[in-house]
């Protein structure tokens, strides 16, 4: 294994447990992270590198598609969707390789591929696209929500 991964995952450990406030999406009680659920979360996506770094993409796709992995904070859940989407690349599953860095982007509009990962000829070109719609789909919201917020007002009536 990679010994970059174990600082890694410190530091999504660090920041599960700083995203503590965040309700769990499925539940309506205000449910917060504990401990346990990020322990469990960044094992499992520990795990799934592994299986990816060992070459075993359709385990890592199935190991990094755990529900824990599903309701855990942020930065795990990106974690968990890059490799799945590298997974996917590498299998060449384009589609859903899309589809995996579409919903990291979903989560964290702001979210970029390390340097040495962007070039990548696989992933690489597949990561430019979901990221160049997700940046159009951020535009035209904002344009869309300040159409919205203008709608009704009357711009010639003097104040």
């Amino acid at each position: 294994m990679n010994m970059r991964h174990p600082c890694v995952l410190c530091l999504l450990l660090l920041a599960g447990c700083a995203d503590m406030q965040g309700a769990r999406p499925d539940a309506g009680q205000g449910w917060q992270h504990g401990h346990e659920e990020v322990r469990q979360a960044a094992a499992i996506l520990t795990d799934g590198i592994r299986l990816y770094e060992r070459g075993n993409f359709d385990g890592a796709i199935a190991t990094l598609d755990a529900p824990a992995i599903l309701v855990a904070p942020d930065a795990l859940r990106i974690e968990a969707l890059k490799y799945t989407a590298f997974s996917y690349c590498v299998t060449e599953h384009y589609a859903q390789c899309r589809q995996a860095f579409d919903q990291s982007l979903a989560i964290d509009a702001d979210f970029e591929l390390r340097n040495s990962e962007r070039g990548h000829p696989m992933w690489g070109p597949v990561f430019t696209q979901a990221k160049a719609a997700s940046e159009r789909h951020r535009a035209d919201t904002s344009i869309g929500q300040e159409r919205e917020r203008w709608r009704g007002v009357d711009l010639w009536r003097a104040r």
